[in-house]
């Protein structure tokens, strides 16, 4: 919500050594309302660099500092070899494995995001599947939100609509890997579509199966909603900042003549 006008707003002159740490408060939050979507769009291409850039790293012979990538993303992320992409392997392709693959590699089973792979596999990027579709709808949305003027402009019914898939996958998951185990067969999609598919479609992680392609398009939808709702509010409040910061300038030119 747009802060309330300037003109009705009332405030003590600040004087003394108050006075440059406002005005230097002032530039920063000037500064911020004037490049937020910038900021926004740079911290998303960071973060999704970084999950390339950890694999890469670790190829080229770099472990300590991808290693270092990894465990900064770790705080954003699971990383689960099988829910993760792997790159730079000796096939040159971008692959994905199974759990049962993974932990023939050598992957510990009770410690399985620590497994980031070799130079005969790949090594694993350091955001998963869900994350790095995520990532990819931000910046896909934040693009096509910037290029089409503020639009999309989301309202909360259609927010809620975008978000609500990633979150039943999420939570299901949870649930399932909490002793039900109904995701690991998909036995309900199974049924919707009288069993067309392989059995690995409905039950494995790997590219192209069910899960990952529930995973990917959750996370791009999730990522699109999550912009396409927030950025409209952002940029309304935003040139309000800017409207009271212009009138604060002009109060105090005037008050310097």
């Amino acid at each position: 919500m747009p802060p309330a006008d300037p003109k009705h707003r009332s405030s003590k002159a600040v004087t003394g050594w108050q006075r440059p740490v406002a005005l230097f408060l002032q530039t920063l939050v000037g500064w911020l309302a004037s490049y937020w979507y910038a900021l926004f769009m740079a911290a998303a291409v960071l973060f999704l660099t970084l999950g390339f850039l950890a694999p890469a790293l670790m190829a080229e012979g770099y472990e300590g500092v991808g290693t270092a990538v990894y465990r900064f993303l770790a705080l954003h992320n699971h990383q689960l070899p099988q829910r993760s992409y792997f790159l730079f392997g000796q096939s040159g392709a971008i692959h994905s494995y199974s759990l049962k693959q993974v932990i023939a590699f050598g992957a510990d089973p009770a410690a399985l995001p620590l497994f980031i792979g070799n130079n005969q596999i790949g090594y694993k990027t350091a955001l998963n599947h869900r994350m790095i579709a995520i990532f990819t709808g931000l910046i896909i949305g934040g693009i096509t939100w910037g290029v089409r003027k503020g639009r999309p402009r989301l309202n909360l019914f259609a927010f809620l609509l975008m978000i609500l898939p990633l979150l039943i996958d999420g939570y299901s998951h949870m649930a399932s890997e909490s002793g039900s185990g109904f995701r690991d067969t998909n036995a309900w999609f199974v049924i919707l579509t009288a069993g067309a598919f392989t059995a690995v479609f409905y039950t494995g992680t790997t590219i192209g199966t069910l899960n990952w392609w529930l995973r990917t398009l959750t996370g791009l939808l999730f990522g699109l909603g999550m912009v396409w709702f927030f950025f409209p509010r952002f940029s309304d409040y935003f040139q309000g900042v800017q409207a009271q910061l212009a009138f604060r300038r002009q109060r105090r030119a005037l008050v310097s003549k």
